[in-house]
């Protein structure tokens, strides 16, 4: 973020100490920021309705709604969850500042408060977050550039069932053919219809999901094991059909996570059906488990796969990708994970992936813990990424 943009920038300071409050606020207007005041939690919350800063600057100890609860409620909405958020505060003990780390404040400044130190809080918040921006960016730059190249690759086998035997049939009215033959031909090419139809439904959904956005309305409370469920009710064909048993672990099963219900499911779902594909034809499990890394619920799949190398896995943090890609028989899996990776950054998640060449791969997708939730222990706080 340039000097010129960092100095517009609209700060939302939210400080019940009304001389405090100024203060900070006149020093800010000092540096050429903009500023928004508001004297606790519930009516700043009110005007975020319908305005969005670039930080939020608040305390914690306040009437009416605490800095905490106001915290809790802006990381519940899709549109406020990914914005810096500073903590002024008399309070120094470990343990306060462990519980702010946790719930996602983005730093923790203590009273009393140069102008110095608030300043340079500031700055460093609103490069961080125009550091998202640009890798964001930059995805999207690289998503477009490898379209291309995807649509080739990955249509252009399933294309070729249906045209070649499609010919096969043609030329073969004239000679005649027996009705394995025929039934033969028709199911390649149905197989090579249904290839079609999923990637192309991929495609569409991944575009939808490049402009989507969500909404609080979009969201509810779900458990987490209601949704491992659902995603293996819709993946139950490909399981039987590979003769695989997912095992789930149910410890965690009472977490609740804050999501849209329907796009977490496919994701699920998707990532199954990713280790499917690459199980040995051997296997005969895939482990599911509920992870809990506060504030976020994790849900874990480990097959019994082929493995990849420490370079592979980072091929996929591209769009798209997938390791050995010029040799493999299984595509439509870089769709899959772009999908579920992106599906992860809407809901403020990640994906993590983790990998030993020859003995298999655990895929974890991490989403945010309900707010309704927040208040469980948990001594962790770090959310791994790919």
């Amino acid at each position: 973020m340039s000097t010129e943009r960092q100095s517009n920038a609209l700060i939302q300071v939210v400080e019940d100490d009304p001389h405090l409050n100024m203060a900070i606020s006149e020093t800010l207007r000092s540096f050429n920021f903009e500023v928004e005041s508001f004297a606790n939690g519930a009516l700043a919350l009110a005007w975020l309705e319908n305005n969005r800063p670039d930080v939020i600057l608040c305390d914690i100890m306040m009437p009416e709604m605490d800095g905490y609860t106001f915290l809790r409620h802006t990381r519940a909405d899709p549109q406020l969850r990914t914005l810096p958020f500073i903590f002024l505060t008399a309070r120094t003990s470990p343990a306060d500042q462990r519980l702010a780390r946790e719930i996602g404040v983005e730093d923790y400044l203590t009273k009393p408060i140069d102008s110095e130190s608030l300043v340079v809080a500031i700055k460093n918040a609103l490069r961080r977050q125009q550091a998202v921006r640009e890798e964001m960016q930059q995805e999207m730059d690289a998503l477009r550039n490898r379209i291309v190249s995807v649509i080739q690759h990955e249509f252009r086998t399933p294309l070729t069932f249906v045209l070649g035997y499609a010919e096969y049939l043609l030329e073969a009215i004239e000679s005649g053919f027996d009705r394995e033959e025929l039934r033969s031909s028709l199911s390649a090419i149905l197989d090579g219809g249904k290839r079609l139809q999923r990637l192309i439904e991929s495609f569409l959904l991944l575009a939808e999901l490049q402009v989507y956005t969500l909404n609080a309305e979009d969201l509810s409370d779900v458990s987490a094991a209601t949704l491992w469920s659902l995603a293996l009710q819709g993946a139950e064909a490909t399981l039987h059909e590979a003769n695989l048993q997912a095992v789930v672990n149910d410890q965690h099963s009472h977490l609740v996570v804050n999501v849209n219900a329907q796009l977490v499911g496919e994701a699920l779902r998707r990532l199954v059906d990713n280790a499917v594909r690459y199980s040995r034809p051997e296997s005969k499990t895939l482990r599911l488990s509920i992870e809990w890394l506060a504030p976020y619920v994790g849900f874990r799949i480990e097959d019994e796969g082929i493995g990849m190398t420490p370079e592979q896995v980072k091929t996929l943090a591209r769009p798209f990708e997938q390791p050995d890609r010029e040799n493999r028989t299984t595509p439509g899996a870089g769709l899959s994970l772009a999908l579920v990776r992106h599906v992860a950054k809407l809901h403020g998640g990640s994906l993590e992936i983790k990998s030993i060449f020859g003995k298999g791969s655990v895929f974890t997708l991490w989403l945010p813990l309900s707010t309704t939730a927040a208040d469980v222990e948990d001594p962790t706080t770090k959310l791994p990424a790919v």
